[in-house]
């Protein structure tokens, strides 16, 4: 007797324990290409969001939100609590698509508070070690590489049969994507939920980005009244917008909508849906104009005090997210780490935000162009040093007041200035590819990380274009012998270096013929030395030369020749091994 009144003693303080220290769980996610004006609740007279609409309706939204102008600087931001400038993930293209790897991560802040941290979908921040998600803080890594399905890294695959990385591991799925993400972040969440284990989960999505596929019903809704390509595009946020109700019916039906904080946000400003809606806005994706980087958030937590549902217009940007987790959660950090975003704690609990400067700015961290800005004062904006808006009464920033306005032009320039001290240094270098370490070897370099303008779609692949210029700067692990296979296409397809391709695009559509290349030979130099070449056998996929590498950092180029030894065009594929 006295043995099962024990246990059950031990029981009760065991539930009892359990439910005082629960924590809460996080699910952040992230569109892709949506603009802020694809939504509904924002105004837009064609498209239907009524999920995300409820979500808006019901919690705590911000109006006045801020990300980059491009997918790779807003997801860097997102993940560190700095600005694209100073995390140096700070544009597509140009070896600039990495975060710095001594600065911490919000995946890897919920690690270190007991959480189970997961990621859905795109990453876009690195394809290979050190730089990828499970590099970076995400116990569970079910992604895809490059910016998305058209990226010249996921050659072949398909919006409605949808290929993915479980960690290392290939999965081919019959999953549209979007379906994919939301489904297998809900049976993953539900596991966790299963073993009581917190979990912060990251639905990076990679639609409506192009090429725009939406599934059949939700292309239907449209397509009677809309050109092709916006009907697929709306079609798409349509899409998500159901996935986002299926997964608030199912936080209800696990019990887990109240203890469980979620924020939807889309990564830059508008692009397939703009000729239809853009809130009133000036410019779009890649603009440094309000349409370029303001951004929905809508946030629910209903276990979180934040009061009534309410629109919050004080400036804020996506850098806040991070510390505001950690004021909110009270989630310890190891050691001390300073921000560019600020806590949006008080502001969330109903008080007042304090006066708001910051700085959107994206670009090559190395050799950063000046003034290639907009300072947002609350609601003024300085944009490229001398365009002054006041958006209270000029919200689509048609009229230039900096005249009228000279001191709030000399207060917002000064800030600059003050800003442009802590990114703008002579000796910054870009952040360099990892090869040669036994944790990953070999790796696969591809054209879209070219220091110059490499090819980062499977089109322009296809189509040959080119940077003769172009180069990868790597950090050589281990000294000794290399080797390297060239390849013009992915090596998964086991495409002839010669062959024309691809002949088909996502979704099964055909898309314009690639340029077929007469490849004889490859070619590499290392530190800009005589280039060492190989001949290529008959149908050969991809050409080997081996060749000794110093440790440390180098650059690395390869290319094709013709029949005559003639440049042809950059190798887009590299294999670099170790042996």
């Amino acid at each position: 007797m006295r043995n099962i009144l024990n246990v059950f003693l031990l029981f009760l303080v065991s539930f009892f324990s359990k439910g005082a220290t629960k924590k809460a769980n996080v699910i952040v996610i992230l569109s892709d290409d949506q603009g802020y004006g694809d939504f509904s609740c924002h105004g837009n007279p064609i498209l239907r969001t009524p999920n995300l609409d409820k979500m808006h309706d019901e919690g705590v939204r911000f109006s006045n939100f801020h990300v980059s102008p491009l997918s790779t600087p807003t997801r860097g931001q997102l993940l560190t609590g700095l600005d694209a400038m100073h995390n140096k993930a700070s544009t597509v293209l140009n070896g600039s698509c990495m975060m710095r790897r001594d600065i911490i991560t919000m995946p890897e802040v919920f690690k270190e508070n007991g959480y189970q941290t997961g990621i859905f979908g795109k990453w876009h921040l690195g394809d290979n070690y050190p730089d990828r998600p499970m590099d970076r803080g995400f116990i569970k890594s079910q992604w895809i590489k490059g910016w998305g399905l058209l990226s010249e890294m996921e050659f072949d695959n398909d919006y409605y049969r949808t290929r993915y990385m479980d960690s290392l591991t290939v999965v081919q799925s019959e999953l549209y994507c979007t379906d994919l993400w939301f489904k297998n972040s809900m049976e993953w969440m539900e596991e966790k939920q299963d073993n009581d284990e917190p979990f912060f989960t990251y639905i990076a999505l990679n639609a409506p980005h192009g090429p725009v596929y939406a599934p059949k019903e939700d292309y239907l809704s449209y397509c009677k009244t809309l050109d092709e390509k916006t009907a697929q595009f709306l079609g798409m946020v349509q899409n998500i917008d159901k996935n986002v109700g299926k997964l608030m019916q199912w936080l209800d039906a696990r019990g887990l909508k109240d203890n469980t904080l979620v924020v939807f946000m889309n990564d830059n400003g508008g692009t397939g849906g703009v000729d239809v809606f853009n809130a009133y806005m000036r410019g779009q994706k890649g603009d440094i104009y309000d349409g370029g980087h303001r951004a929905a958030c809508f946030i629910q937590y209903p276990e979180g005090g934040f009061g009534l549902p309410r629109t919050i217009d004080a400036a804020a940007e996506i850098q806040d997210l991070l510390p505001t987790f950690i004021d909110l959660f009270g989630l310890e950090l190891d050691s001390q780490h300073q921000f560019d975003g600020v806590s949006l704690k008080p502001v969330l609990k109903g008080q007042a935000l304090a006066d708001r400067k910051f700085v959107v700015q994206i670009g090559n961290h190395v050799n950063p162009a000046k003034y290639n800005s907009a300072v947002v004062w609350n609601n003024w904006r300085l944009v490229k040093q001398d365009e002054l808006y006041d958006l209270t009464n000029d919200p689509g920033q048609q009229t230039n007041v900096a005249s009228q306005h000279p001191d709030i032009v000399n207060e917002m320039k000064n800030y600059y200035e003050g800003w442009w001290t802590t990114v703008n240094d002579p000796n910054e270098t870009f952040i360099p590819l990892v090869v040669g370490n036994p944790i990953s070897n070999p790796v696969i370099l591809a054209s879209s990380d070219w220091i110059g303008t490499g090819p980062n779609t499977q089109w322009n692949v296809a189509l040959a274009k080119d940077d003769p210029n172009g180069y990868w700067i790597i950090d050589v692990a281990t000294a000794g012998t290399y080797r390297l296979e060239l390849s013009r296409w992915p090596f998964h397809l086991n495409r002839p270096l010669s062959e024309v391709g691809p002949s088909v695009a996502v979704g099964g559509t055909s898309i314009r013929p690639g340029n077929s290349l007469a490849i004889k030979a490859g070619a590499v130099s290392l530190n800009n030395q005589a280039a060492v070449s190989a001949n290529a056998a008959a149908n050969a996929t991809k050409i080997t030369i081996e060749i000794d590498m110093p440790q440390g950092i180098n650059t690395l180029k390869a290319f094709f020749k013709d029949k005559s030894g003639a440049y042809l065009t950059g190798a887009y594929y590299v294999r670099v091994e170790k042996i």
